[in-house]
């Protein structure tokens, strides 16, 4: 019954997540913590190592860090990424999903999702140039959709290795 109750609220919480970064491009701060709690139920309840919450986050800090590197490279100069590239909200609901996949998932999801995060921005923008793209309520709608299609098709799309 907990299982369920904690799936229903993680629905919730990302719909929550989608419209505000949508309409205001931004996300109030409490929904981070409140993901990540929530994240980390569900992941307790698969019993999975600890170490893939580890490997998880340091796959995000090097991604991050090559991302500084890159754009800081770029611009030659030293380049805080969170003032114009990347939004903090982005990164803090990088991390509070964190828990929802195993390390190999969460690499696939990254990928797929920044794929189809610029993609579907690229369609609805319109092409429009310095847009700001909702990141983390696309991503919130594709983990929205990757739950809707494992509860249909019967399947562990999250914990089970798909690569």
């Amino acid at each position: 019954m907990m299982e369920i109750i904690s799936h229903i609220a993680l629905v919730i919480l990302l719909i929550i997540a989608f419209f505000q970064d949508w309409k205001y491009r931004a996300i109030s701060w409490t929904l981070f913590p409140l993901l990540l709690i929530v994240a980390s139920i569900i992941f307790w309840s698969a019993e999975l190592s600890k170490l893939t919450l580890v490997f998880n986050f340091g796959f995000l800090t090097i991604v991050l860090g090559c991302l500084f590197l890159y754009v800081s490279f770029k611009r030659g100069k030293l380049t805080n990424i969170f003032k114009a590239d990347l939004g903090l909200g982005d990164v803090l609901f990088l991390i509070a999903i964190i828990p929802l996949f195993m390390d190999r998932n969460y690499i696939l999801f990254f990928i797929t999702g920044m794929i189809i995060s610029g993609i579907t921005h690229l369609i609805i923008a319109g092409g429009k140039k310095n847009a700001k793209i909702p990141l983390a309520g696309y991503l919130a709608l594709y983990i929205i959709g990757l739950k809707s299609f494992e509860t249909i098709a019967n399947t562990d799309l999250f914990y089970t290795a798909l690569i």
